[in-house]
């Protein structure tokens, strides 16, 4: 707005110096080659003044349009950015010894009945790990459904009667880590 406002005070100010031409012609103190001269260097510093704003107008245009491509990279950058996963190290609790589908069973049995499908689809949780002798599992998850995930594991004892629980041990951001922490506990 401050370079309209600006343009508009120029157009203005030529046009005075226009009138003052033409009012100077017409009471015969400018010869009409002096006005011919001053129309001409008066019309100079309008097209220049013209031109000056629609640069101005489009440097402005293009530095919108560089914030706007800069904020929808972000936009994008963030959505199609790759979630992150974390690692949940946790106790299987029974009389039996379960095998690595069993626990997985158990575990989608409950998580689709608490969150469905979709929930199901947003944690994208999955066996990785599974030690029978120590009963110990490895789970990935996406970083965002911790809640869900813990949540689900608390209801597993609920939704057996009591005949199977998971206890949540550790969450670390690396499948090595979480080997780490199965191999450190078996020890113990």
């Amino acid at each position: 707005m401050k370079i309209v406002a600006l343009f508009i005070a120029l157009t203005v100010l030529e046009a005075t110096y226009f009138l003052a031409l033409i009012s100077l012609l017409m009471f015969g103190t400018l010869d009409i080659v002096y006005f011919i001269i001053f129309s001409a260097i008066g019309f100079m510093f309008f097209a220049i003044t013209y031109v000056i704003y629609k640069l101005l107008k489009l440097q402005i245009l293009i530095v919108k349009a560089g914030v706007r491509l800069s904020s929808e990279k972000l936009a994008i950058k963030n959505v199609v950015r790759k979630p992150r996963k974390r690692y949940l190290v946790f106790q299987v609790l029974t009389e039996n010894v379960l095998s690595k589908s069993d626990v997985e069973k158990v575990f989608n049995k409950v998580f689709n009945e608490f969150f469905g499908i979709i929930g199901g689809g947003e944690a994208n949780p999955k066996l990785v790990l599974y030690d029978e002798k120590s009963m110990r599992c490895v789970l990935r998850f996406v970083h965002t459904q911790r809640s869900k995930v813990l949540f689900a594991l608390a209801m597993v004892s609920e939704v057996t009667d009591g005949k199977i629980g998971f206890i949540p041990l550790k969450i670390t951001g690396t499948l090595k880590k979480a080997k780490e922490i199965v191999k450190t506990l078996e020890l113990d």
